[in-house]
């Protein structure tokens, strides 16, 4: 039996050096839509994944206890974000993070222009201190044409990106989870669970 899992776990490994290619569309101004193509295994196993998703009209009735739940749950999971990235050594782990997975990428006729801006315009502002430089490395490992905006009056978020991408399932797995479970990352995590009871 032992043999057997031995046996399963290498050909899972096997498998997972095959590279993923990935052919990509996504846009959101106001509604998100695009579409992802996705060929491994050189074209034997290939699929298409569409994105839709129209957003819903604004309604003048009063919002629903549950649609103001999922909205706050958003604003709680955008105020983690910046307490983490407000943390040096995480800062520079997700930096290096970052580094590490551009490299691993291959990335060919990519675009992508992201305007973004938060409810606070100081979480903004600490936000394009963390996008602004990923941009510059992200141009220096490819002929990316890549365009970051902050916008600091309203909240926003505009995208228009597409490209194509190879990578290795193994390497991408094996870079998430050095970065998840690094001593930067885990600090992080405890001392913001620690502020936050």
């Amino acid at each position: 039996m032992l043999q057997i899992i031995e046996i399963l776990l290498v050909l899972v490994l096997v498998l997972l050096i095959f590279p993923i290619s990935v052919a990509f569309r996504i846009d959101r101004i106001k509604e998100i839509k695009g579409h992802m193509d996705i060929h491994w295994l050189f074209g034997l196993v290939r699929f298409k994944i569409g994105i839709p998703g129209p957003i819903k009209a604004v309604s003048r009735h009063p919002k629903k206890p549950r649609e103001k739940t999922k909205k706050r749950e958003q604003g709680d999971n955008v105020r983690v974000a910046i307490a983490l990235l407000k943390q040096p050594t995480f800062r520079r782990r997700a930096f290096q993070f970052i580094k590490n997975l551009l490299s691993a990428i291959h990335a060919r006729d990519f675009a992508l222009r992201l305007r973004i801006g938060l409810n606070d315009p100081a979480d903004t502002g600490h936000l394009w201190g963390f996008l602004g430089p990923v941009a510059g490395i992200a141009k220096n490992f490819s002929s990316a044409e890549i365009l970051i905006e902050p916008e600091f009056i309203a909240p926003a978020l505009e995208v228009e990106s597409q490209g194509k991408l190879r990578i290795i399932p193994l390497q991408f797995i094996a870079l998430v989870t050095a970065f998840m479970f690094s001593p930067a990352t885990l600090q992080a995590l405890r001392m913001l669970h620690r502020s936050n009871p």
